[in-house]
């Protein structure tokens, strides 16, 4: 049985295209369309994508901006840092969910799309959200803590052995001396 051919939204794809926030792959799997027919038909057009910039909080100080910019900071406090943003993110959208939920109302004409946008911001994908950062917080804070006492006295112990003295390691096994006379 042959596929019955559905009307390609045109104009929601141009939109999405033009915005530049999802690839191409992911617009062709929304619409339903492949990608290379996105690819041909903005060719064709002349659409142009619009590179969207990375957000960076202006009220932050620059040095916290920049401390968790530099490749060498410690991986656990890269990702407190952004598990923060993260939360300041989840807290604007939860301050202004009436306006984002009027917002999208008024200008998603597809009601797929309007669906799937008002799910994204509903109370219960925003406590998926903060319950998922809190885990990974959780996770960072774990990986960042000190060792236990055991891992504690290991050490200490190690490093009296390196010192030298009489807790020193000797180089290999001890030898028997046997005088049998």
């Amino acid at each position: 049985m042959a596929k019955e051919n559905k009307p390609i939204d045109w104009a929601g794809i141009e939109k999405d295209y033009r915005a530049g926030a999802l690839s191409v792959r992911d617009i062709a799997r929304w619409y339903g369309v492949s990608h290379t027919a996105i690819n041909k038909k903005a060719k064709s057009d002349g659409w142009v994508r619009v590179a969207q910039p990375k957000h960076i909080n202006r009220s932050e100080p620059v040095e916290r901006v920049a401390k968790t910019l530099e490749p060498t900071a410690d991986l656990s406090e890269k990702g407190k840092a952004l598990a923060s943003r993260m939360m300041d993110e989840l807290d604007a959208v939860t301050s202004l969910h009436g306006e984002l939920e009027d917002m999208i109302c008024a200008e998603e004409s597809d009601s797929r799309r309007r669906q799937a946008l008002l799910k994204s911001i509903s109370l219960g994908e925003r406590a998926k959200t903060l319950k998922d950062i809190s885990a990974t917080l959780k996770t960072f804070n774990e990986a960042a803590a000190p060792a236990g006492k055991k891992a504690a006295r290991k050490d200490a112990a190690a490093a009296a052995a390196a010192g030298g003295g009489k807790f020193a390691q000797r180089p290999g096994p001890p030898k028997l001396v046997v005088d049998n006379k």
